[in-house]
């Protein structure tokens, strides 16, 4: 459950917060919740992935986000008690960490100390789609592409971009959806970076050779 938000609460309120989790078991494409749904919990990926998606009225799929191992999420509906605003499923055999609404707020009415860190949780979400809403705003498709990317690898503000090679299981057909362009158009910019060195392509999986460098212009 590592993540540089979790890692930086005390072991006290790290073991707390574990401590009052149950393990849910997600089968590859089986719905964790759907948009307009209760919010019943907070979440925190243990193993595999969750894909976000929002479906659009033409029938298309938009898919606003991958969140792998050691990210939190659903922390929002905690808050406000408003319903979710997205589907989420289980990518591959997916583990989840589940704190029930009940127990949640109850951590915090003992736990006062731990408000501090979802403030800070929640202020990743609020920079997280302003992100969101600047890499579709003014941007070529190229410039969109890279932002995606950087928001894949520091999963949407909850990781640090390192500074070696970073390696994504993703393939080109879901980085198009994230971006709203076509796998055609995708495919033909990052052969292009391939050939200038910025990534290394293999089959559902791209390399950046150099994150600093490759999202130097868009962070």
């Amino acid at each position: 459950m590592s993540s540089p938000w979790f890692a930086s609460m005390p072991e006290p309120l790290q073991h707390t917060l574990l401590a009052n989790a149950h393990i849910k078991h997600l089968a590859e494409g089986q719905m964790l919740h759907a948009k307009g749904d209760e919010g019943t919990g907070f979440y925190g990926v243990c193993e595999g992935r969750m894909r976000v998606v929002n479906h659009c009225t033409d029938g298309r799929t938009l898919l606003l986000a991958l969140l792998d191992a050691g990210t939190w999420f659903g922390e929002i509906s905690m808050f406000d008690d408003q319903p979710r605003t997205h589907d989420s499923y289980g990518e591959n055999n997916t583990v989840i960490a589940f704190i029930p609404k009940a127990k949640f707020r109850a951590l915090l009415e003992s736990h006062p100390d731990f408000y501090p860190f979802f403030t800070k949780l929640l202020c990743t979400r609020v920079r997280s789609a302003f992100q969101f809403i600047n890499a579709h705003t003014g941007l070529s498709i190229e410039e969109q592409l890279k932002k995606r990317l950087l928001m894949l690898v520091t999963s949407y503000g909850q990781h640090m971009c390192k500074s070696e090679s970073i390696t994504l299981s993703l393939s080109q057909e879901s980085l198009a959806q994230m971006i709203n362009s076509s796998r055609q158009t995708v495919n033909q910019l990052l052969k292009a970076m391939e050939k200038t060195g910025e990534v290394k392509l293999t089959y559902g999986k791209i390399t950046i050779i150099e994150p600093n460098a490759f999202f130097g212009q868009v962070q």
